[in-house]
């Protein structure tokens, strides 16, 4: 069948080109007659009875032959015309009595162009003379080709708004007539065929669309067609014709092309007439689509410029929106799925992002419609919270105008209620959606525009509704967007004033802290998110006094983030820990809620403080490791400023309930609070001993691992170090000989010297005196150690630095840490390294003990003192 199409299609354009030359000799020796016949030849090709087997297509390439030679053979009799040698007026009754109507028609239309030209008589006559004409051709197919040759030939030559209004709407009649006609055409192309072509029909109505588009786009063109003409002449015109069709295809697409054709600023005027024409299409309009079409033109003539913005809020656009569009969806729910109508709907949201930026209520109103499309179904009623009781509304009431949503939305709004969101209801009416369902993923973009669009989080409270919309997700993304609501906050301003506000956003995250069911596999996330988790501050400083002021300026490890967040690369991980990965990532951008509270008055920030830490136990201790530091760290910070003692007793306990799942940051977090407590001062004193010593009992009692303990006890011993005046001399001691106690009971012996080494600091300080006895004590235990190091490589490196503490003891005024035992401790060290053989580890011991020798020799006293050879 289509070889036999495109054999017919190729011997109607043969025969074309075969006329061709005729009708260019003819024209070139100035015989319009001739050409008039050959010219009737060619057209009479679109009219031969083998061109009816063609496909719309196909018979597209022939039509495009013949208008080609028409317009040659339309421009020659112009230019005949102007010369005197023809008159145009006299070829055009002539041409009447050609034999097929056909060919005559495109002849009328070619000469009656030229006549226009010529300007021999007036347009409207001439225009209303082949309109008529051309409704001798009832052919669909031809009919179409026919008025759409009409069409173009009379597109430049309609008088527009250099003439009268009067004239002016004349021509626009004359368009509307020749597009009402195509439409009719173009409608009948589908139903005349049998039922088994209705297929192909539709295909082939759909390639000739745009012939039918085109006149709509011709008014759309004309000068002088303002908002007043458009909205009083040519769209009542266009919509009746398009209503009364009643033909989905025809309906769909004629009203996009109203919609993409005409000014933006016609559309807002006439916003309304567009809306409730959509409430009379026929069921197979794709609804979505064509409310797509138009709310895309008004976001983003919104968005071009302030004054576009502006002419939009002045035309209430959402409000007309708000008032039509319900009853535009009663009509189409039966017949269109949900996604369709939530598209429509997140549709809507892009022109209230764009045009309404600083209206919340707006949007709310949007997610409260999306959640009543899913409750409003079929048999189903929507539910709504009012007081303490429940108000059932049926799905035909929601919709019935005045009386049905909106004024439910409206009397829920005025009395602080929340209409989707009323106790339990909206779960009860509404089935949670499937996971990664077509209703759920537009759903997640609807709130992802509006996270995007709104990065501040006080707007993001605003959203009453926020808990009816979410409630009908999927349990995993009720958490992706509880986390979404937090992750993409571009600025965590203290914005959060009072109490009920804190516990609203609580309730808004609750998904995110509270639900740790098992969900599907996610996307992978590298595993070293585990090791960030758990690293602080305190892993890269040790805790001198600059860790006061950390806490004093608000510069820590747990601060405000930046709008950025880190990226990981995905690599292999089994399912469940991917689950426990996103999981903890989700439990950090909890905790950094404390970074949104304001501390303006330390009264209330206290109250604060204590609601995040009742609200992160009640979300299960498991999470404790990762929701309180932040809060810790915003307590300690709440102590300095307000030198309260209660306020560090609430971090202490905050503190001890995080000992069991994260005992390093707990040392750490005791440490930190000893200083806090000694800048305090007064009653708060009496936590710097307490800490201290329960930092030594999370040091024995949950730290296993032997280079973390070495690194905790060094953290204890420096900071009991600064903070030892704070503390009774007896308490002092007796905290001191625990530190000794421990650092001699690490686990290796090179550890036990190292801690003991530090230790002397405790003995040797401005804050709490000197003891050169227990000095002497601790070196010595230190030697001891590093003399049972097995070794001789580590044992270099330990005498070096028990050679290098003594040596700062000795500068410090510590005379009695002087001895020759001391001083043969490079010569020992030296000894074994020219007993080992030449390794790169022995090179760096050899580079390392020769710095600590030339330091010594190059001062007398020490070499005095340690019985030294200085050189000479």
């Amino acid at each position: 069948m289509a070889a036999g199409e495109s054999l017919v299609k190729s011997d109607a354009i043969s025969r074309i080109r075969v006329k061709r030359p005729l009708l260019h000799r003819a024209l070139d020796a100035g015989k319009i007659d001739a050409g008039v016949k050959v010219s009737v030849e060619i057209a009479a090709e679109l009219n031969a009875p083998k061109l009816q087997v063609l496909s719309p297509k196909d018979y597209y390439e022939v039509y495009l032959a013949v208008s080609e030679e028409l317009q040659i053979f339309g421009s020659v009799v112009v230019a005949s015309a102007r010369s005197g040698r023809t008159s145009v007026v006299d070829l055009y009754e002539k041409v009447q009595y050609t034999e097929h109507v056909t060919p005559r028609l495109y002849l009328l239309i070619t000469i009656g162009s030229a006549l226009v030209t010529t300007k021999q008589t007036l347009i409207e006559e001439v225009m209303s003379d082949l309109l008529t004409m051309c409704s001798a051709v009832q052919n669909p197919i031809r009919g179409l080709f026919l008025r759409n040759y009409y069409a173009q030939c009379m597109k430049d030559k309609l008088p527009d708004g250099e003439r009268s209004k009067e004239q002016l709407e004349r021509t626009i009649g004359f368009v509307l007539e020749n597009f009402t006609a195509m439409n009719r055409l173009w409608v009948r192309l589908q139903y005349d065929c049998p039922p088994e072509m209705n297929k192909l029909r539709t295909k082939q109505r759909r390639e000739l669309s745009l012939l039918v588009g085109s006149s709509i786009m011709t008014i759309s063109q004309l000068r002088g067609v303002d908002l007043s003409l458009y909205k009083t002449l040519i769209l009542p015109k266009l919509l009746d014709q398009i209503v009364s069709c009643k033909e989905s295809l025809a309906q769909e697409y004629l009203m996009e092309c109203i919609v993409q054709v005409f000014p933006d600023e016609h559309h807002i005027g006439t916003l309304e007439e567009l809306l409730k024409a959509l409430s009379k299409f026929e069921k197979g309009v794709d609804l979505r689509l064509v409310i797509a079409a138009l709310t895309d033109r008004l976001s983003r003539f919104a968005a071009n410029s302030p004054e576009n913005c502006e002419a939009v809020r002045n035309a209430r656009t959402f409000d007309v929106f708000a008032a039509c569009l319900p009853d535009v969806v009663k009509k189409f729910a039966p017949f269109i799925q949900r996604t369709e109508l939530l598209k429509a709907y997140a549709s809507l949201l892009r022109v209230v992002l764009a045009a309404y930026p600083d209206r919340m209520d707006f949007v709310d109103q949007i997610l409260y419609f999306c959640v009543t499309i899913l409750q409003a179904t079929e048999g189903s009623s929507i539910t709504t919270g009012e007081e303490d009781k429940v108000t059932t509304i049926t799905s035909e009431e929601f919709f019935e105008g005045d009386d049905g949503g909106m004024a439910e939305y409206a009397r829920a709004s005025t009395a602080g209620k929340d209409p989707g969101n009323g106790g339990n209801a909206s779960s009860e009416t509404v089935e949670e959606l499937a996971e990664c369902s077509a209703e759920e993923n537009v759903l997640v973009q609807v709130i992802s525009m509006v996270f995007e669009a709104h990065k501040d989080i006080s707007d993001r409270l605003k959203l009453h509704h926020f808990m009816a919309f979410i409630r009908v997700l999927s349990s995993p993304t009720r958490r992706k967007v509880a986390a979404m609501l937090l992750e993409s906050i571009s600025e965590y301003k203290q914005c959060i004033q009072d109490e009920a506000t804190l516990e609203k956003l609580f309730v808004y995250v609750d998904p995110l802290i509270s639900d740790r069911s098992i969900r599907k596999k996610q996307p992978l996330v590298h595993p070293l998110l585990e090791k960030l988790v758990e690293n602080s501050a305190f892993d890269r400083e040790s805790p001198t006094a600059s860790g006061q002021a950390r806490i004093r300026e608000g510069h820590d490890m747990e601060g405000p983030p930046s709008s950025a967040q880190p990226s990981f690369l995905s690599f292999g991980q089994t399912q469940e820990q991917t689950e426990e990965l996103e999981m903890d990532a989700g439990q950090q951008r909890v905790g950094r809620i404390v970074h949104l509270l304001d501390s303006s008055s330390p009264e209330r920030l206290f109250v604060f403080h204590r609601m995040c830490f009742d609200r992160f136990r009640e979300a299960g201790e498991k999470n404790l490791r990762l929701t309180l530091p932040p809060l810790v760290f915003a307590s300690l910070r709440l102590a300095f400023s307000w030198m309260s003692s209660k306020a560090l007793e609430q971090a202490l306990e905050m503190i001890n309930c995080l000992e069991e799942f994260n005992p390093k940051k707990a040392l750490r977090f005791y440490l930190e609070m000893t200083k806090t407590a000694k800048s305090i001062g007064g009653s708060a004193r009496a936590y710097v001993l307490h800490c201290i010593e329960r930092a030594l009992e999370v040091l024995e009692t949950r730290i296993v691992d032997s280079r973390e303990q070495l690194r905790s006890l060094t953290l204890i011993t420096s900071t009991t170090t600064a903070v030892g005046g704070s503390m009774a001399a007896v308490d002092y001691e007796n905290l001191c000989q625990s530190i000794v106690k421990a650092g001699s009971q690490l686990l290796t012996r090179r550890d036990q010297c190292t801690a003991l080494c530090d230790a002397t600091e405790l003995f040797w300080n401005d804050e709490t005196g000197n003891d050169a006895i227990r000095v002497v004590e601790c070196l010595g235990m230190a030697i001891d150690s590093a003399d049972a190091v097995v070794s001789g490589f580590e044992r270099t490196f330990l005498y070096c630095d028990i050679f290098n503490r003594t040596t700062t003891l000795f500068e410090l005024g510590c005379n009695e840490v002087a001895s020759k035992e001391v001083g043969q401790l490079l010569a020992i060290s030296k000894n074994l390294l020219d007993e080992m053989g030449p390794t790169s580890k022995v090179h760096a011991a050899k580079k390392r003990l020769a710095r600590a020798e030339k330091y010594a020799l190059n001062n007398p006293e020490l070499c005095r003192s340690f019985s030294l050879i200085a050189p000479q």
